[in-house]
């Protein structure tokens, strides 16, 4: 059983990136995640570990093309779930597209129901990772602002 969702995100590709690459953040942005834990580099092969109301999934990293694309499989209970998200630039920020998959035979059991939830889900995330990427690059944006006035303040013609 698979979903997709896909959404426009007004902030620049690197800034999603890293807050997608960022697994240890994820609990702060994300309500649904409890702790999660990356124990090695951001490299294909390194493992992870999330919790959630369902439990705790363990995965690993099967690719990753910075500042572009990232998967993952992990497995929690007798399920097993893949995520592949892609990142593109556009002129206004960052186009963000996430293929997710579940296996096992509890999908096999529940494919309709657990089809819905994944779907909900997968688009919560998008929803969620929007939220938190344009108040970041807002925050950034700001920032230069303040230190551009300063530095204009500092300085005669």
């Amino acid at each position: 059983m698979s979903a997709y969702a896909e959404i426009d995100i007004a902030a620049p590709r690197p800034e999603v990136w890293g807050i997608l690459a960022d697994v240890a953040s994820w609990p702060t942005w994300n309500p649904a995640i409890r702790h999660a834990v990356r124990d090695e580099e951001l490299e294909v092969g390194a493992r992870f570990r999330f919790s959630t109301e369902i439990g705790t999934l363990k995965c690993r990293f099967t690719a990753i093309e910075s500042p572009r694309s990232l998967s993952w499989k992990g497995r929690v209970l007798a399920l097993g779930e893949r995520q592949a998200w892609i990142l593109e630039s556009t002129d206004s920020g960052t186009h963000v597209t996430v293929l997710a998959e579940m296996t096992g035979p509890v999908s096999r059991l529940m494919r309709r129901r657990l089809t819905e939830r994944l779907q909900a889900v997968i688009l919560s995330v998008l929803q969620l990772l929007r939220l938190e990427a344009e108040v970041r690059s807002a925050e950034t944006a700001e920032e230069v602002a303040r230190a551009a006035e300063s530095l204009g303040k500092g300085t005669s013609p």
